[in-house]
Formats: structure tokens, C-alpha cells, sequence
């Protein structure tokens, strides 16, 4: 009997430990997650947005020729130091230069052409006073017989003078009218002369200016077989050597304006918009490793690559470095205007199957909220364009509990500071 109720007690013991063992596991498991928050408030949020690219130059000329000609001398090469106005190339220019002396020979012509034209026509012209001078005196001298002739006439009819004289007389006044119609034939005839000199002498003047024409025409010719810098800058390639033959338009030296020389970046789209011209920047350099440089936004091109849906964006040095090589690989880190804005920490930032989110706890369950986001600051925090509000409490580094069967699961929450907050910071 003793036996027997030793027994029962031992079962009654193992079920009383059994329930007090599952009892603790059923408050284990069900007990309120302990979780970290943070409050969900209005921070003025700076963005860092990346870009890679490489380096470039506004003002990159190649330098061609602009005739046919085969290259005499070239005085600089890869990597120098050019001057506005320098000589830098010598293209071979006798059979121009013999072109030149010809033009010039027949200016010339042109001139000594009109030196002769305008003495043919001053003696044309004399010709012309000489012709007004001989009708001035025939019609003097028509006058004069004609007067003679008359008063005759009227002595002859009172029987006073022979008939022989009146017809003297009388011949002489028509011999009077004979001389000035010659005259007046020869006024026109100078008068066409004159004329005709004068237009020649027009003609041999455009001669002069067409002969001038062609020299500066040739001149200009001369002047292509010099080749000069139209910049101050350095070399970046030469293309050709010494001995060389070009043709208009074959490229010979490439030149490139330090001043002008910038990191032109790609930035995503979706990280574009905040950009404006004046933004600052810093720029890390290939072949200048651990060193950063400072700069601005300079040009935002309006147009984005269809194919890779990035942007173009220019960042000007505020100090250029010594020696920048054009195309060298280049990142830049592009920081806008800070502005305000609802601000989510990135430990609260969550990707689930409905997109990106966080939790938040309302009456001290999880409820899981869907997010528009915006740009996103270094110091750890991510703007929050749509589906929070200020004041609401979100779970920080939720971890198992990201899982979105936690849905409605309880929890007790612990606030945790802005600067413990800000210590999970993104690198610049």
C-alpha cells in the first residue's frame, strides 16, 4: 500500500513538473518581444549622392590644317605647355609663297593699268575743252558772217554794193554755219572718247581691287601653313610627326584648357533630382588615392541616357590638381542644399515582399507600414516622402521580427536616442 502511494506521488510530482516546464515555455514563447524605437520627427536631411565618371575638359580642340601641304616642323609634343598665338606646327609653303609674289606682281599691273587709263582720259578730256573751244569760236565767227551777209543784202538793194560782193559775203556766212556743225560733230565724238576713257578707267580700278582680292586670298593661304595655338593650354596628344603629308582637316595636335578641366559623373535617376548647379562636391581621383577633393556642381545636362537611366552631371575643381589626366576614372560625392524632412532611420528601413517599409508599434503591437522614399542622408537617416507621420514610433533593427507573420505581435518598446541612432551612419 506504501509502495503504491509512493508511486502516485512520484506521477503526481513528473505532471506537476511537466505543466510548471510547459507552462514556462507557452510565457516564453508568448511573452511581449523586447524591441528598440525611435520617433519618427521632422531632421533637416543632407544627401550624398555618388557619381563615377572620369575626368574631362570643356575646351578640347584639335588642331588640323587647313590646306594641303606635308609638315616642315613641329615644335611641341604629348604633355607640353602651349601659349595663345605660339607657333606650333610649320607646314612647307614655297609653291604658296611663289603664288603670293605672283599676285602681288599683278597688283601691280593693276595699279600701273590705271596710271595709263587716267592719263588716256585726261587727254580725252583736254580733247573735249579743245572741241568746246573751236564751237565757241565758230559760233562767233557764224555770228559775225551772218551779220556781214545781212547788211550787204540791204546795201545791195539800193544798188549801192556789186552783186559780186553780196555773194561774197553771203558764201561766207554758210562757209560760217559749215565750220560750227563740224565743230559740234567733233564735241560729240570727244565726248563719247571721254566717256569710254572714263569707264575704262572704272574698269582698270576694279582690276586693282580684284588683284588685291587675290593677294590676300593667297596671303591668307601663306598664313595656314603656320599653325598656332588658339589657347593657353597644354598638349594632350600629337597625332602626327615631321615629315608628315595633311590634307585640310587632318588632325595634328590635340589641345586642352586647364581652366576648363572637370569630372564629368553618372548619377542614377532616381537620385538626380535633388542636384542644382552650385551644389558641393568632393572628388576622389584614380591616380591620387586617399586624397579628396573639393568642387561644385558646374552643369547638369538635360537629357538622360535612355539605356542606362542616368544623368550627366559636371563637377568643376575649386582647385584644380597639377597634372589631371583626361579620362582618368573619377567618383564623386555631390551634397545638395539640406532641406527638412520627415527622416526615417536606415536601421528602421526594412525590404519585405511588399516593398520597402518598417514597423511601427501602435497600442504595443507591430504593424507593418509601407514607404515612399527619398533621398537618403550619410549621418543614417532616409527621408520619408509618403506612409509616416511625426511622432510615430518605428522599430529599430528589427531583425527576426522584419518576418511579416509578426504581424500584430506584442512587444514592449524601448526608445532609443538620436545619437545612438546616428552612429549606423552610410560611408560619404
Amino acid at each position: 500500500m506504501r509502495a503504491r502511494l509512493k508511486v502516485n506521488l512520484n506521477r503526481t510530482m513528473l505532471i506537476v513538473g511537466a505543466l510548471g516546464l510547459l507552462g514556462g515555455a507557452l510565457w516564453f514563447l508568448l511573452r511581449p518581444a523586447q524591441v528598440a524605437t525611435a520617433e519618427v520627427a521632422v531632421r533637416e536631411i543632407r544627401a550624398a549622392i555618388q557619381g563615377v565618371g572620369t575626368v574631362e575638359a570643356k575646351v578640347v580642340l584639335q588642331l588640323a590644317a587647313k590646306i594641303t601641304g606635308r609638315i616642315v616642323s613641329m615644335s611641341v609634343d604629348q604633355g607640353d605647355e602651349v601659349r595663345m598665338g605660339e607657333v606650333l606646327v610649320q607646314l612647307e609653303n614655297s609653291e604658296i609663297s611663289a603664288e603670293v609674289e605672283r599676285a602681288a606682281a599683278n597688283l601691280d599691273r593693276a595699279k600701273l593699268a590705271v596710271a595709263a587709263q587716267q592719263a588716256v582720259l585726261l587727254r580725252a578730256q583736254a580733247g573735249l575743252a579743245a572741241t568746246d573751244a573751236a564751237i565757241a569760236k565758230a559760233r562767233s565767227n557764224q555770228s559775225v558772217t551772218r551779220a556781214n551777209a545781212e547788211r550787204w543784202r540791204k546795201l545791195s538793194a539800193t544798188n549801192l554794193v556789186a552783186q559780186m560782193d553780196l555773194d561774197e559775203r553771203i558764201n561766207a556766212a554758210q562757209s560760217a554755219d559749215a565750220d560750227l556743225q563740224s565743230a559740234e560733230a567733233l564735241r560729240e565724238a570727244a565726248a563719247k572718247e571721254a566717256a569710254v576713257q572714263e569707264v575704262s578707267v572704272q574698269v582698270a580700278r576694279r582690276d586693282i581691287a580684284a588683284a588685291q582680292a587675290a593677294l590676300a586670298a593667297v596671303e591668307a593661304k601663306k598664313a595656314d601653313s603656320v599653325i598656332t595655338s588658339p589657347i593657353t593650354g597644354y598638349v594632350v596628344s600629337r597625332e602626327l610627326e615631321t615629315g608628315a603629308a595633311v590634307n585640310p582637316g587632318t588632325p595634328i595636335l590635340k589641345l586642352a584648357d586647364p581652366r576648363t578641366i572637370w569630372v564629368t559623373v553618372f548619377v542614377d535617376e532616381r537620385e538626380a533630382g535633388p542636384i542644382t548647379v552650385g551644389a558641393v562636391a568632393e572628388v576622389a581621383l584614380r591616380s591620387k588615392p586617399g586624397r579628396v577633393f573639393r568642387g561644385k556642381v558646374v552643369r547638369i545636362r538635360r537629357e538622360s541616357d535612355r539605356v542606362t537611366e542616368q544623368l550627366t552631371v559636371d563637377v568643376g575643381f575649386d582647385q584644380p590638381p597639377e597634372r589631371l589626366t583626361l579620362g582618368e576614372q573619377a567618383e564623386a560625392t555631390i551634397r545638395p542644399t539640406a532641406k527638412s524632412a520627415i527622416a526615417l532611420p536606415l536601421a528602421a528601413l526594412v525590404q519585405s515582399p511588399k516593398g520597402a517599409g518598417a514597423w511601427i508599434v501602435v497600442d504595443g503591437r507591430l504593424r507593418f507600414r509601407r514607404l515612399r522614399l527619398g533621398v537618403v542622408d550619410p549621418a543614417g537617416w532616409i527621408e520619408v516622402v509618403e506612409g509616416l507621420t511625426g511622432g510615430e514610433q518605428v522599430v529599430i533593427a528589427p531583425g527576426k521580427l522584419a518576418d511579416l507573420k509578426n504581424e500584430g505581435r506584442r512587444v514592449t518598446a524601448a526608445a532609443q536616442t538620436s545619437d545612438a541612432i546616428g552612429s549606423d551612419k552610410l560611408k560619404p
